[in-house]
């Protein structure tokens, strides 16, 4: 009978145990979640913000995309530049403006993508404050984790695909803009990175 009641408060314990550890783990994921939707609200009332000061003092349209293009990069090192793509658009009361670079090695592509969304606030706000909730994650697949590149008013996220090699970066700075910059045969995140820093950030996030 000792036999049998001690096997039943040890069975007793482990679940117990395993419930409180369950308990702990949801908890912790409740957190998170109510932490996300808090800087979620955060980033949309900064953005908010950001745009009512704009609006006073007339600043409510996209740059033309000439302009936008003087913010790519001029080269990375190495590498074989391709002519600056960009446009401007306007449609239906919408307007925002798009500039684009590559830069070639052999068989090596990386892409420079910058969007002045400041005509079209209420398209991409919400991507832009998305970017700024701080994921962190890493798998079998990939490393996703958050990054500012030590910039004020710049907010982002760096992917790394560890089996195709891919290394991608998207960056909101002065909830204004976006950038994307990936490269592919890459051993980690360190050249989409320093492309990024070469784009006059500090600048873009005072815009």
């Amino acid at each position: 009978m000792k036999t049998f009641v001690t096997a039943l408060l040890g069975a007793a314990l482990l679940t117990g145990c395993e419930q409180a550890q369950q308990a702990k783990e949801s908890y912790s994921a409740l957190s998170k979640l109510k932490e996300a939707g808090e800087n979620l609200e955060a980033n949309m009332d900064q953005a908010k913000t950001q745009r009512e000061e704009r609006v006073k003092r007339g600043d409510t349209l996209s740059l033309p995309y000439k302009e936008l293009q003087a913010f790519l990069p001029t080269e990375v090192s190495g590498y074989t530049a391709a002519n600056p793509t960009g446009q401007s658009m306007k449609m239906s009361g919408i307007a925002f403006s798009t500039a684009g670079r590559d830069f070639t090695k052999d068989s090596v592509t990386v892409k420079t993508e910058l969007i002045d969304y400041n005509g079209a606030n209420q398209l991409y706000q919400g991507a832009s404050a998305m970017l700024g909730l701080g994921m962190e994650s890493e798998d079998d697949e990939q490393i996703t984790k958050s990054t500012t590149l030590g910039i004020k008013g710049a907010s982002g996220m760096a992917t790394y695909r560890k089996k195709d090699r891919q290394a991608e970066l998207m960056l909101a700075v002065g909830n204004r803009f976006l950038i994307k910059v990936s490269a592919d045969k890459q051993p980690d995140l360190e050249l989409v990175e320093s492309v990024a820093k070469q784009m006059q950030l500090e600048k873009l996030a005072e815009m």
